[in-house]
């Protein structure tokens, strides 16, 4: 129906389809961390990659969907914003480590890149790390390298 609506020019389905995104859609995703500084010097050291694997819920076009990453037991859940530049904003919450997760990644070739930072408590102390974030999708062809 409402495709219909939005085929007719009614308002309503009109206003909607012009807020869609098609930068980032459902489907099976890699995501992967690259530690560049960790503040209290308990997180893996510097350099290290991180990956994980999980599916991006959602429906297509929509400016809010929900990452479930199904290798992660500190950040498993991820709540995602794409802006109208593009901008693919991801933050995750973990209340047993008082601790909040955060990445903005951008298109970039067949791939999203950015940076992030993860925030948490460790006894009395406030920890942060921060890394290189790369968000790709990999439950399609992927096209070649551009030479």
């Amino acid at each position: 129906m409402l495709l219909l609506s939005a085929l007719c020019g009614f308002g309503g389905a009109t206003a909607q389809v012009r807020d869609e995104q098609g930068v980032v859609g459902p489907g099976l995703y890699a995501f992967q961390m690259r530690i560049t500084h960790a503040s209290c010097g308990d997180a893996d050291r510097t350099g290290f990659v991180s990956s994980y694997f999980g599916a991006i819920d959602g429906i297509p076009g929509a400016r809010h969907m929900v990452l479930r990453l199904l290798n992660s037991s500190y950040w498993p859940r991820w709540e995602l914003e794409v802006d109208a530049a593009g901008v693919v904003t991801a933050v995750s919450r973990n209340e047993r480590v008082r601790g909040t997760n955060r990445f903005e990644v951008r298109l970039d070739g067949s791939r999203f890149t950015g940076t992030g930072t993860r925030t948490y408590m460790r006894g009395e102390r406030r920890c942060a790390v921060t890394y290189d974030a790369l968000l790709r999708r990999i439950d399609r062809p992927q096209p070649p390298p551009s030479r």
